[in-house]
């Protein structure tokens, strides 16, 4: 290193940005990695007296996320069919975030983030596919 050039650690702004995005990527791999591993490792109870579930255990109905750690356990344990009896949504949205997580680099590569019309219209679809959930089971 020369006398006049910077330390590597003052490589500025846009490189200390993305060395962050790129920590955030691979600490959210590793969680979703540690998650699977847990939930293959444990069977959680089907009693709602152990639901972490605050309106499970008090009103012993379900709300729209009910069964989705069941189902995502039953999932990591290999048993599809069981899950999606549990809540139909926990296998796609298991796929969804590993394909998201995947594809994540591409972005981080190319400085892109959708737009937040884009992530508006993807919350507003998970919350209606959730209360669809919800509803069709009250219904049942």
């Amino acid at each position: 290193m020369s006398a006049g050039s910077p330390p590597l650690a003052c490589a500025g702004p846009r490189a200390a940005a993305r060395g962050r995005a790129w920590r955030t990527w691979r600490n959210a791999g590793l969680a979703m990695l540690g998650a699977w591993l847990l939930l293959a490792a444990w069977t959680p109870p089907e009693d709602a007296a152990w639901s972490v579930c605050l309106f499970r255990r008090v009103t012993h109905v379900e709300c729209p996320t009910c069964g989705m750690t069941r189902a995502l356990s039953l999932l990591a344990h290999g048993r599809p069919a069981a899950s999606l009896a549990k809540h139909p949504l926990a296998a796609p949205l298991a796929a969804e975030a590993a394909l998201l997580w995947l594809l994540a680099p591409l972005a981080l590569v190319r400085g892109w983030r959708p737009p937040r019309a884009w992530l508006r219209a993807w919350a507003v679809a998970h919350g209606a596919a959730l209360l669809i959930v919800w509803g069709a089971r009250l219904v049942a």
